[in-house]
Formats: C-alpha cells, structure tokens, sequence
C-alpha cells in the first residue's frame, strides 16, 4: 500500500498532488472520475497544520465525521481521534480519502 505522501511536491508554498499519487489519494473512483479530482483538487498551503483558527465550530455546534477506513492520506486512527475530540457523532465507511465522492451517502447521512 502506498501512501499519498510519496506523491507530493511542495511548490509556491503549496502542497501539489502529483499524476503518481492519484492511486493513493482516490482509488476507489473509476479512473475518469481520478482524472477529475486529480485535475480539479484544491493545492494547500504546505503549514496548513501550522495554523491556529480562531474559532472552531465543532465547539459550540453539533458534528459529525466520516472515518476512511482505507484513507492513504489521513491515518484513520487520526481520523476517529479526532472525530472523538469533537465529540462527533462518527460514521465509518470501506474508502480512501474522499469517501464525500465515492460513498456520497454516508457524506449525505452525516451531514443530514
């Protein structure tokens, strides 16, 4: 199993996903719908995990969370710790990293 990590390239300040990671990132899609993501995804800022929001909403708002449990790009364990911190109600699902696309019905059912 290989995970997305090694298919990145810091670049501007960003962290770019390149063609090679694509597997790892969203495997359980149909290799049209990989081409999408890889060609529409969002780069983010290479400290994202630097940062401190000032407010988060988990705090004072009901959440949920959808745990993958194939994810290659977030350690699931992370995932549930964190969904248990946010005291989240906590679904989980057989997927990698966007399970919102490939199981839209658990994405659905949480966010209802």
């Amino acid at each position: 199993m290989t995970d997305v990590f090694a298919h990145i390239e810091i670049a501007d300040g960003r962290v770019w996903l390149l063609r090679s990671g694509i597997e790892a990132f969203c495997g359980d899609l149909t290799p049209d719908e990989n081409e999408i993501v890889w060609a529409t995804t969002m780069s983010p800022v290479a400290d994202l995990f630097n940062q401190k929001p000032e407010g988060v909403s988990w705090r004072t708002k009901p959440s949920a969370y959808v745990v993958a449990k194939d994810d290659r790009t977030v350690n699931p364990e992370l995932e549930r710790a964190a969904a248990q911190r946010m005291g989240a109600t906590t679904y989980e699902v057989e997927s990698d990293h966007v399970s919102m696309l490939s199981h839209a019905d658990i994405a659905l059912t949480a966010i209802r």
